[in-house]
Formats: structure tokens, sequence, C-alpha cells
């Protein structure tokens, strides 16, 4: 087992890396030091091998069978090829690296680390969104302050969005079906949903709103877990603050009320993200002209694969927003990655150039202050948004058993198979958690040195289902770090098997729900085994599970509970991608440059935030957006000797006298003229003429011209702009002829 590099730590979010720690040796995590006490978190038995462009296909193949390395997959970063390679176990993965870098056909190799959702789960609704709209509400038991907020509504009164602006999220997928969320999901436009073929060529079957790049299946559903350190449906929140639909009656708004949201799942139920996973997402996006990226997710560890497909989306034009991450660091000192892709970086040894795509985002509390949590960097964190206590969208919680085993009632029945090296997997009644059995590796005491055994589950099927995990109850003793036991998925009756997690370490003699991971949709024959791995050291009680279940997501999230508060950088970056996402609303023209210009140089300044991001300030949409709409202006003059008002059917004109109002390029805006009492409105000149509406779209100088009513002329009830229906000819004489015959009947009487 000593040769066997996993760390079921890295697959946690915890609001800081020392807090992650103490929970690992509680709970059986593992971590693994790889320098200066720097934590390296990887996939289990996995490496990254990048050849130069010289290595021949004979060399290659030499080579990794050497290492005893399987081909799981390539990628293509740059117009190059990535390897991403599964190893026997002959060698660690740090061992495996290093031969690997010495090998002179070799550019780089890595381990294929881990990467975590950057969220503090906390406890619906405009009036509860204070990151946009703040009047001082009282949100979670807070009170917020007046207009700490990124004026939403006052940029809203410019864009709402746009359905042409796509933004991609990477993360552990949305819930698409969610009510609030579904009028501005992505549709691949090549690809026809359901047919099982690859309509657009792309290698993906039925990647109709994005792909699940973990599980490789077409559904990028968010499946949300309530078991200890599970997924709270991060990336449905996160979707949810960038583009919530806006002004449909129901729930929230996000900074976006209009724009597509491209799925691409990264993660899942156990928060940890993989860079094959993330690299394989960023190239998606950008070959799906995705124009911003959101990413809120972070981790100590910088890969040069990441690196290269980060860059690859700056030659693209894409911009890539991402967390500062939760552990309340300097990210000057301590960097956390992508986020500090802004800055030079060192990958391995090599010096890298800051990416100018990349923006990267701390959190704010409803007072402007930076958030306990949040890391900074006054020269790696860019800027701040709102990070605590935010409300936004959330995947429902109902789920379908697809296989539940308790192994009480006939468990030699469920057709579990047992074997390997020093196998001695069993049922027992020495421990369970629903009693009176349970599954164990050792029924006998403690486990046996140099064990590679198995215990591999019955065939089942996942079709027609998404969402799928797979978890259990379990309690554990094994040699922390070195002996545990492997949770293995096929997707094809056991022909092959990928490795999902390790657990390993000391449960306190206590059962303890576990979720192991996602288990692949919609698949005819899926299956799972357990595989204990111990080294020629020491023995303790091993590994006893029960209620072992498969899991899918049913039904629809709800359009008036699915909502829920969550706290983050991870919920600070989406305000970020949404803003931009906003920018390009108005304006889809703008290179990444001049997003992140607008973006950066029109925050709302707070001392709070000096020395803490570069930008000193929180972002301001209305300020941001003001900054890069293109405008017309609209020029009143007024003339005659009356008086009247002009106005706008859009803010922007509203006087007696000379004035201008500038307006969105794009946007028609109509004037109306209205006189005063005694006054009456002659007409328009310039670049309007008549006495009717007048309608502009360009640049144009126009004259309102009030008269003084002549006695006989009574003041108009309406000006210019509004049409009044005539009367018959001699209606306004009526009044005259009635006195003047009440006049005369009066001077025959006193005549008589």
């Amino acid at each position: 087992m000593a040769t066997i590099a996993a760390t079921l730590s890295g697959l946690l979010l915890e609001d800081s890396l020392a807090h992650a720690e103490q929970k690992q040796a509680h709970r059986g995590m593992t971590t693994l030091s790889q320098q200066a006490g720097h934590p390296a978190h990887y996939v289990p038995g996995e490496v990254l091998v990048k050849f130069k462009d010289e290595a021949s296909r004979s060399a290659i193949a030499s080579l990794s069978a050497d290492m005893g390395a399987k081909e799981v997959r390539a990628m293509s970063v740059n117009a190059t090829v990535i390897h991403r390679y599964k190893l026997d176990g002959a060698l660690s993965v740090d061992e495996a690296v290093l031969k690997y870098r010495r090998d002179p056909a070799v550019e780089y190799a890595e381990p294929n680390y881990l990467y975590w959702l950057q969220i503090i789960p906390n406890d619906t609704q405009f009036d509860s969104l204070w990151g946009l709209h703040n009047i001082g509400q009282t949100v979670g038991g807070t009170v917020g302050k007046t207009d700490v907020d990124i004026d939403a509504p006052e940029a809203w009164d410019i864009s709402t969005g746009s359905p042409h602006v796509i933004v991609a999220v990477i993360d552990s997928g949305i819930a698409y079906d969610h009510p609030d969320l579904a009028p501005n999901i992505w549709t691949n436009p090549g690809e026809i949903a359901g047919n099982g073929i690859d309509d657009d060529g792309n290698g993906l079957v039925d990647d109709v709103h994005g792909w699940d790049f973990g599980a490789n299946d077409s559904d990028p559903i968010d499946p949300m877990d309530l078991n200890p350190g599970g997924n709270p449906g991060h990336g449905t929140h996160v979707a949810g603050i960038i583009a919530g639909a806006g002004n449909n009656g129901t729930g929230v708004t996000g900074v976006m009320w209009t724009a597509k949201l491209m799925a691409l799942k990264a993660g899942g139920v156990n928060r940890s993200l993989s860079t094959t996973a993330i690299v394989s997402a960023i190239h998606y996006a950008v070959s799906n002209h995705a124009r911003v990226i959101n990413a809120s997710f972070a981790g100590p560890d910088c890969s040069r694969a990441l690196y290269d497909a980060v860059s690859d989306a700056n030659a693209a034009g894409v911009l890539f927003v991402a967390a500062a991450g939760n552990e309340g660091s300097d990210n000057d000192t301590v960097p956390s990655f992508p986020a500090n892709f802004s800055a030079p970086s060192v990958c391995d040894g090599e010096q890298k150039a800051a990416l100018a795509n990349v923006i990267a985002v701390a959190a704010t509390d409803e007072n402007d202050q930076l958030a306990s949590f949040s890391n900074f960097g006054s020269g790696t964190v860019h800027v701040a948004a709102p990070g605590v206590r935010i409300n936004s969208t959330k995947p429902t919680s109902n789920v379908t058993n697809v296989l539940l085993h308790n192994f009480d009632s006939n468990p030699t029945g469920l057709g579990y198979v047992f074997g390997g090296i020093n196998a001695t997997w069993a049922i027992t009644k020495s421990a369970s958690s629903s009693q009176p059995n349970s599954l164990t590796d050792s029924p006998n005491g403690n486990y046996q040195n140099n064990t590679d055994s198995f215990a591999i589950g019955p065939v089942f099927t996942t079709e027609g289902r998404r969402g799928c995990r797979l978890d259990s109850r379990v309690r554990f003793q094994t040699e922390q770090d070195i002996d545990g036991v492997f949770l293995e998925t096929s997707r094809n009756s056991g022909t092959t098997w990928e490795p999902l997690r390790l657990l390993t370490g000391d449960s306190n003699g206590q059962f303890v729900s576990f979720t192991w991971g996602d288990i692949a949709d919609d698949m005819i024959s899926s299956q799972f085994r357990f595989r204990f791995l111990s080294d020629d050291r020491q023995a303790f009680d091993g590994v006893y599970l029960d209620d072992v279940r498969v899991a899918c997501v049913a039904g629809p999230p709800s359009q008036t509970t699915d909502y829920q508060f969550l706290q983050g950088t991870s919920m600070a970056t989406p305000h970020v991608a949404g803003l931009a996402g906003l920018l390009l609303s108005v304006n889809p023209n703008l290179t990444v440059s001049q997003l992140r210009n607008a973006i950066l140089s029109t925050v709302d300044r707070k001392p709070s935030l000096g020395g803490k991001v570069s930008a000193r300030g929180r972002i301001n949409a209305r300020a941001a957006l003001a900054s890069v709409a293109a405008y017309f202006t609209v020029t009143v003059n007024k003339a005659g000797a009356g008086t009247g008002t002009v106005t706008s059917d859009s803010p922007g004109i509203d006087c007696g006298t000379t004035c201008d109002g500038k307006f969105l390029q794009g946007s028609p805006v109509n004037l109306t003229a209205v006189p005063d009492p005694g006054s009456v409105f002659a007409g328009w000149s310039g670049d309007c003429s008549g006495a009717s509406s007048c309608s502009l779209t360009q640049n144009a100088t126009v004259t309102a011209t009030f008269n003084v009513a002549s006695s006989a002329q009574a003041p108009s009830d309406g000006g210019g702009g509004c049409t009044l229906a005539p009367g018959a000819t001699g209606d306004a004489l009526l009044p005259a002829i009635l006195v003047l015959s009440l006049a005369a009947l009066l001077w025959r009487a006193n005549r008589r």
C-alpha cells in the first residue's frame, strides 16, 4: 500500500487547509506531503504525461510499458496531446512522475491533481439578495449596510443580459431542470437530443446541455448529497448567481436575467475536480464558443496541463474567472490555483507567465468587509464580490434507489464475488449499522499484510437514470495513509475498472455515512468492487460496510422551496462572471483585456480592501456597464413663448429647458412633449417633425416649440407623443352660443 499515492482529503472541501487536515485525521482522510509541508492531492494511481513533439510512438509505448502504465484517454490542449495513464501499482504516483520526468522524450509529467469547490455551507427571494441590492435588510440574522452591493438594479437599466452570451460553469454540474434556470440553459445547436448519435462529430454522444467529464457521460446534472462532506448543489447555486431567470415571478434572479449557461460537470457528490476533467471542460467551452468560464474551485498545486488549458482559453478570447480560495490566507505567499495563474507562477520548477484572461475573486460581506474565510493577495487577487450568506438555486434532494444492500436478508444471494491475494472478504455478524450483518474484508480479526483482495458486487443498471452516486455506512480502522479500501467502478460488467475513491484511517469504532462518488448515468452494465490493499507492516481491524446504496436523482427541483444560502469565494466568483456576461450583452465585441479593464477599473473602492485585492474594491455592475456601453446622445431645445416639459420613455430626459440625454445604442427612445396650463405644443423641429411622437435611435438634436394659448383657443390636454381624437367642427362654439342665447332672453324680459 506504500506504493499507492492517493488523497481522500483532497476529495473534500473545508473552510481552510488547516481545518481540513484536522478533519482528515478524524475521518480517515489521506494527506501526502510533497515539499515544504505542502499537501499534494491527486487521483489515486494516475499520472499525466506530455511528450516532446519529436518523441516516436514506439518510444512512448515502450516507456509506458516499462512504467506499468495503461492509457485511459488522451486530451488535446493547444494542438498538443496530454496522455492520462493508470498505473498498475508497481510504482507510486510520485515514483512514476519522477521516472517519467527523467526520460528525454518527456516534456513534463505530473499527478492528476484534484481541486475543490470553494464553498462553505450556511443555512426565498429577491429581498434576500443583498449582494445585488442592499437596503440594509437583515439576511440570515445579519443586518446589512445600505448600498453595499454591486448596483445590479442600476445596471439592469442598461442591460439585463442576452441569450447570445454563453457562460460556461465548470463545477459539480447544474440542475438544468430547475424552474429558475431552465430558460437560461445552453443547448448544443449541433446535437439532437436522445438519438444516441454524435451529431456534431466532437466525439461526445448527446452532449445536449454540456457533458459530465468526471463520469464521462452525457448528463451534467448536479447531484445533491446530504451526507457529511457531500455536494450541497454547488454548481446549481453558482449557476443561479450568474443567470437565475429574472422577472419570472418566482425564486431569485441572477446578475444576468438572460444568458446561456453551459453545464460542464467536472466534479460531483464528493466535491473534488480532477485536472483531466477540468482541462477537458475548458477545451469544450472554448470549442463551443463560451465567452466566460466560471471556475469556483481551487487547490494548492500548479498543474502545467491546467495552465496550458487556461492559456488556450486566453488565446481564444475567453475570460476565466476563478475563486481565490477559502483558507483565509495570502495568495501572494501561498499560491492557490487556478486563481494564481493571473500572476507569474512556478509549475514543477518551470516559470510560467501570468495569464491575462484570469480574474481572481475574493469574497466580501454585507458591510464591505473581507470575509473571514476569503483568501486575498494584493498582487494575485484582483477584486472582491459578495460571497457571504448568498441565496441561490439548489437541486432536488429527492433520490430513487437503484440498489440497496444491507446484507441482512439472504446476503449470499446478493451476488458478491470475493477474491485476490490474502482474500478473506465475508459477511459478518460481529459489527453492523443495520442489524445484524455487514460486509467486511477480515471477519476473523485484523487483516493480513500484503493484501490485494476484492469484493465484487453484482451487475446493475442506471439506464434512464441521472445524477447517480454510491454511498454506504462504513466503519474502518487501517494504517493511516498506508492501508485502505478503494472503491472501483466498471461500466462494462467488470471488463475494465476505474478507481473512484480511497478510504483509510480510523472511524473510532463508529459507522459513519460516506459517499464514495458518482456512478456513470444511463449505463446498462455497471458494477462496483471494494478492493482492500495493505503493505507488509502494521495490520488493524479493517473495513466493515453496510447499507451499500446506488441512488439517482428523482424528479425536478421545486420552484418554491429549492433555494439555499451558501457562502465562499465560490459564491463571489459568479457575481463577477455574471457581470462579464452583462458587459458582453451590451458589447459582444469586447476583448478579454477590455472585459477585464471594465470590471477592475470601475470598482467601488473600499478601505477594507486596500492591500487585499489589487483593484482595492468590490465590483460595481452599473459603473462597469456604463464604461463599455455604446450610447447615442439626444439634445432637446425649447422654442416659443409658451412653456412645457419634454420627457423620454427611457430615463435620461425630463426637462423644460435645454437638456441632453444618453441612451444605449440599439434601443429606441421616444420623446413626449407636455405643455403647461396656458400653453400649447406647436410641434417638433430639427431631427423630428410634426406634432405627434418623436422616436430616435441615433445622435439627434430636436426642438420642442410651446406657444401661449390664444384667448379663443383652450390649452390642449396633451402634447407631442400623445395623439388626441379631434371633435366635430362646431363643438368648440357651443358654450359661447349658449351664453349669447341666455343674454338675449334676459334683454327681452327686461324690455317687457
